[in-house]
Order: structure tokens, then sequence, then C-alpha cells
């Protein structure tokens, strides 16, 4: 799987070269971005979301982000969340956020 940049927010998930989901990075400043709209084909399994998250997280990681904030929708999303790492920052508004690790070598 690879994160494939379309527009200026628009990125497509793909595997072998097929568009398999797609996500928006809305920029919120100082290298933090919001992941909203994240859509995938019906036939993609629980084990895969976390797999395309793994993937979205790598991607910020290389692209310079700081942070990566979710808002989430069901239980489901929360214990992938938590499952990746985010921490609920703001349980009203359910918003999750990442801190990206962008270690100097």
């Amino acid at each position: 799987m690879y994160i494939e940049k379309v527009e200026k927010e628009l990125y497509h998930i793909k595997q072998a070269a097929q568009q398999i989901g797609s996500f928006r990075f809305v920029d919120l400043g100082e290298g933090k971005r919001k992941l909203e709209s994240l859509k995938m084909n019906e036939n993609i399994s629980a084990a895969h979301i976390l797999g395309v998250f793994e993937l979205i997280q790598l991607y910020a990681k290389e692209e310079g982000f700081s942070e990566i904030h979710v808002t989430s929708h069901s239980e489901l999303l929360d214990n992938i969340l938590h499952y990746q790492n985010f921490i609920q920052k703001d349980v009203e508004k359910d918003l999750w956020i990442f801190t990206v690790a962008n270690k100097e070598m």
C-alpha cells in the first residue's frame, strides 16, 4: 500500500496501483494536519484499517508533520486510534491527536 497526493488536501490510498481509499489532510498550521473524510472500499477488513493508519502515520513522519488530529465518530474508531498511539485530547469533541516522532538521524 502507498499514499498518493492528488490535490492540495486530497490523498489516495493505493494498492498495486488501484485506489482502495482516500482521505483529506487539512492544514492546521505549525506542521499539524487534521485527517478528514477517510473512505475505504467496502471489502477492506478491520485489520486492513490498522495498516492504513500505520501507513498514514509513516507518511506524516516522512512529510515532517508534527501532529495528526482525528475526530472520532465511533467506539471502534476510538479503539483503533488508541491502539495506534493517538491520545484523546477532548472527550466532548471526540478529538484524538497523534504526535509524530520526527527524530533526526
